[in-house]
């Protein structure tokens, strides 16, 4: 079984967006279960995934990190094995709300997955801009760690 080194999200300060490829040594349906079943998601992407709808095109649901943050979250696109979409933002969705897309793709054998958050309302000037986006990249640095862990192990 290789060993990736998968780097850190990056950050793009002048388009608000946060950025980061990873390798999955997991087919990619094995990914897409950690995306879209809830229970899986919850494993790696909080603690907290409730989608009472299911993750599904339109759904609305939350993603919650115990004692830290809660954040609403709907579906915008599903897109089986391909592409997974939400918009969420803490507390309720709003016009400040920011945009998650999940791109998956076959690559030498493993998976490869495309993440960008984007439309952040940052506010202040680039270095506080700058700042922030660079917490958020840490933040999808380890979670996406985390995913990828979730599903090499459920693929072992």
């Amino acid at each position: 079984m290789p060993e990736f080194e998968n780097p850190p999200a990056t950050v793009d300060v002048p388009a608000s967006r946060v950025t980061r490829i990873v390798a999955i040594d997991a087919p990619r349906s094995t990914v897409w279960r950690c995306l879209t079943e809830p229970d899986l998601l919850a494993r790696w992407l909080g603690d907290i995934a409730a989608f009472p709808d299911g993750v599904v095109a339109g759904a609305t649901g939350r993603f919650a990190w115990t004692g830290e943050v809660v954040l609403a979250a709907r579906i915008l696109e599903v897109d089986a094995e391909e592409r997974f979409v939400f918009d969420w933002a803490e507390g309720i969705l709003s016009g400040r709300a920011s945009t998650v897309e999940i791109g998956l793709r076959d690559i030498d054998g493993s998976t490869q997955l495309h993440l960008v958050e984007h439309g952040f309302p940052l506010e202040g000037d680039d270095a506080t801009r700058r700042e922030a986006l660079r917490a958020l990249a840490a933040g999808w640095t380890v979670e996406l760690d985390e995913l990828v862990d979730l599903a090499e192990s459920l693929a072992r």
